[in-house]
């Protein structure tokens, strides 16, 4: 069972929601140079794992904060022996959603419905402290 937000809870997803909402129609508001060129700086900025981002989350993350150049999540840079600093205010992105399959689909049939994304938080190395043994 799912918690209930509270008013406060409901109104600051409402605003975190609409800021990004904001960011995604500036980031398709921009050229196809313009966007290859944010990208194209973006481009050594990678997760704690290793994984490069994607070109659209490289710039949504180049939007947010140019200096960026390791992100991950919380739990991510916990595995990683790092602790996001109380107080920071995390980068949004996309990653894609395993959604729930179709009980209907036959073994190696494919659908052709469309891959879904939520939004998440991922935080920049600058703010994380190292975890102290």
């Amino acid at each position: 069972m799912r918690k209930v937000l509270t008013t406060d809870q409901l109104a600051a997803r409402d605003a975190r929601r609409a800021s990004f909402t904001a960011l995604a129609q500036d980031l398709a508001a921009l050229s196809d140079t313009e966007r290859a060129t944010l990208a194209a700086r973006m481009a050594t900025v990678t997760t704690v794992e290793g994984r490069a981002l994607s070109v659209h989350n490289a710039c949504l993350v180049a939007m947010q904060c140019p200096t960026a150049t390791l992100v991950g999540g919380f739990n991510q840079w916990i595995k990683a022996e790092r602790c996001v600093r109380k107080g920071e205010h995390g980068l949004m992105i996309w990653a894609p959603c395993k959604g729930a399959t179709d009980p209907n689909l036959q073994p190696g049939e494919i659908t052709t419905d469309r891959q879904k994304f939520i939004t998440v938080t991922v935080f920049d190395v600058s703010q994380t402290d190292a975890l102290v043994a």
